[in-house]
């Protein structure tokens, strides 16, 4: 095996055992939270649940919380297809309050962070020449938080039309997995039995084994 799959193998089995760890402390400690979490929405109602989620997701993500959080909270709140629907609405209203945002109020400071940023110029340059591709390729990367992204595209030429519709395209598929854990997670917490286990089990392979194919494939694409 050569060093660089051998190095691959071991990230993704360390991947594997830490996503297995955070699985099981879940199904130990979160059957109160999960309650509570059920009641809470059944009593706000679906539509302001959503609301609030929305909301929660996108000050998380202007401060720089994971993205992939939200997503697998999603879907552990309203189940698989609500889920989606909030995780893509939220992760929307995020992207483009954080390019509103260094446009309108926040450009020099922001500048001043970038031009700090070593990836940030080789960005720039790559949007002037491809701005729709290059916002998807990066959207797939893990080069930068989420939020962090959102703010450095901002200063770039990239409209609000392109970018609005490559970072959902783009994260979509990624975005659905991620939703599709947290909802076999509630599952798996609702005393599902092997099955439900199972599932939960092959959702968080499939996501992190895409995540790390895609963001690999991104990099090189992009150059980084």
């Amino acid at each position: 095996m050569k060093p660089a799959t051998k190095r691959l193998a071991w990230v993704g089995a360390a991947a594997l055992l830490v996503a297995a760890a955070a699985i099981a402390l879940a199904a130990g400690h979160a059957h109160d939270w999960a309650d509570q979490l059920e009641d809470a929405l059944e009593q706000r109602g679906l539509l302001q649940g959503l609301a609030i989620f929305c909301a929660a997701t996108v000050v998380g993500t202007l401060l720089m919380a994971p993205a992939w959080v939200f997503a697998i909270a999603a879907g552990a709140a309203f189940g698989f297809g609500w889920g989606l629907l909030a995780a893509v609405a939220a992760q929307a209203a995020a992207a483009q309050c954080a390019l509103l945002l260094t446009r309108h109020a926040l450009r020099d400071r922001v500048g001043r962070a970038a031009q700090r940023n070593k990836s940030f110029k080789a960005i720039d340059r790559a949007v002037r020449k491809e701005p729709w591709k290059v916002v998807a390729l990066l959207r797939l990367a893990p080069v930068l938080p989420s939020g962090l992204k959102s703010y450095f595209l901002g200063l770039t030429c990239v409209t609000p039309l392109d970018y609005a519709s490559a970072s959902v395209l783009a994260t979509l598929p990624t975005t659905a997995l991620k939703v599709y854990v947290g909802a076999a997670g509630r599952d798996v917490l609702a005393g599902g039995g092997t099955l439900h286990w199972a599932a939960l089990a092959a959702a968080v392979i499939a996501m992190l084994g895409v995540g790390l194919f895609v963001g690999r494939f991104a990099k090189s694409r992009l150059g980084f």
